[in-house]
């Protein structure tokens, strides 16, 4: 084979390769140059868009500071208004959580109205004006000290309740013929603040109110006129207490015995013996002493102590009272603490401890009859050989006129405007709370 010479080859190879062509990038270049420019024009027209937009925003607008026109910037706030405007107005002072002034002219700068509304300082940082609102400023409000806050129990309040028709009982203090509590009420909570600077301690803000304590007072009106009828006997027990209980077990009669507290111990047979032949046992307080004349620690143990030795003797609760005297007002129960939920006053005062002759005892035990009627009597505190003689002729005339004696417990039963729930508990229920003060 005859050799290629060296521009053969080199002819040969040169047909073999690729030529350069530089053609190609031209296209691709003036893609990119064309997307670039389109871009800037984007973000030109979105920079103008945007500074548009904020101009909206934020134009001047016209308001009125107390009926003169002013030019704000729409969307400025009441805050940036009063810095602009200076009007003469004072600062509030810097206050404890109870009030006491901590610092003068410590307080919020200023206080707004905006078209006849209120905005508080704090509103004020990020009300908005839009053009067309009249605000007003005056002095800045008071600004309370940083405080901690604790949340604590609310002590519902003693709310007495006199049903319509009840009259006064003379020199006595106690109105109506019964009073009883109808609601033991519950507590509520509120926030207590307090003061860091100050040291203060006040109230805050009330979570849930609490639920009052009722007390309500009324007559005894048993449904439909039935003919009943209550004896009630004080200061026992006593060497007569036996015989008030045969002359009443003769009759067929049950009655209510007020006992005090001192005589339980000496007379905790009879007072048993009483109990189980179906009478009520109450309470007259431990040493008669007034109620309404004693402070809140001496009250409870008046009325506490008596309640618990009873307890020991008869193995049952005891929350009817008969206060000394009939004197029984709103003060008195606040001061109880819950100890009692029924006060039983009378009708019929026999008046028998003036021992003014068996005959006048009669008579006031009888005159006039109704419905509801209670008699006071008493086997205790002295000679009580006129009521022996007495009580049978009592008795007699009351069921001769076609009347049934009851005890306390069984009277109110017959009054269905009577609410008893509260009572039949025995005592206020472990989340109840006793009132601090009268509503």
């Amino acid at each position: 084979m005859a050799e290629l010479d060296e521009r053969d080859v080199s002819h040969g190879a040169s047909r073999f390769k690729p030529a350069a062509q530089p053609h190609l990038r031209a296209p691709q270049e003036a893609r990119r140059s064309g997307f670039t420019k389109f871009l800037c024009v984007v973000a030109v027209l979105a920079v103008l868009v945007l500074a548009g937009f904020i101009f909206w925003r934020h134009r001047p607008v016209s308001i009125y500071v107390d009926g003169d026109p002013r030019t704000v910037f729409k969307r400025s706030t009441v805050e940036d208004l009063f810095r602009d405007e200076r009007p003469d107005v004072a600062p509030g002072n810097l206050v404890s959580v109870t009030g006491n002034v901590l610092g003068e002219r410590q307080g919020n700068p200023f206080s707004a109205q905006v078209d006849g509304n209120e905005v508080s300082y704090e509103e004020s940082l990020e009300y908005r004006l839009f053009g067309g609102e009249n605000v007003s400023f005056a002095d800045g409000d008071d600004r309370i000290e940083e405080y901690t806050t604790e949340v604590t129990r609310m002590a519902p309040r003693l709310e007495v309740v006199v049903r319509d028709g009840t009259p006064e009982k003379g020199y006595m203090v106690q109105q109506g013929t019964v009073q009883y509590v109808s609601d033991w009420g519950r507590p509520g909570t509120h926030e207590v603040h307090h003061g860091v600077l100050s040291g203060e301690t006040g109230d805050g803000t009330v979570i849930e109110e609490p639920r009052n304590t009722v007390v309500t007072v009324q007559n005894i009106h048993p449904d439909n006129d039935e003919k009943l009828v209550a004896l009630t006997f004080d200061d026992g027990p006593s060497y007569f207490t036996e015989t008030y209980l045969d002359i009443l077990a003769q009759h067929g009669v049950k009655a209510t015995f007020c006992i005090m507290g001192e005589q339980v111990a000496d007379g905790a047979y009879v007072i048993g013996e009483t109990a189980a032949a179906g009478h009520l046992i109450a309470s007259n307080t431990w040493d008669h002493k007034q109620l309404t004349t004693l402070e809140a620690d001496e009250v409870q143990r008046e009325i506490g102590d008596t309640a618990a030795a009873l307890r020991d003797v008869i193995g049952t609760d005891v929350n009817f009272l008969r206060p000394p005297y009939g004197d029984l007002d709103s003060q008195a129960w606040l001061n109880s603490g819950g100890h009692v939920a029924v006060s039983v006053y009378w009708t019929h005062d026999s008046l028998d401890w003036e021992m003014p002759g068996v005959d006048a005892i009669v008579h006031n035990a009888t005159e006039p009859m109704a419905p509801g009627s209670v008699i006071l009597m008493h086997d205790g505190g002295g000679d009580r050989n006129q009521d022996v003689e007495a009580l049978p002729r009592i008795i007699e005339a009351w069921q001769a006129a076609g009347y049934r004696f009851v005890t306390m417990r069984e009277l109110l039963e017959s009054d269905s405007s009577i609410d008893l729930s509260a009572v039949d508990m025995g005592s206020m229920p472990a989340d109840g709370m006793w009132p601090t003060e009268l509503a």
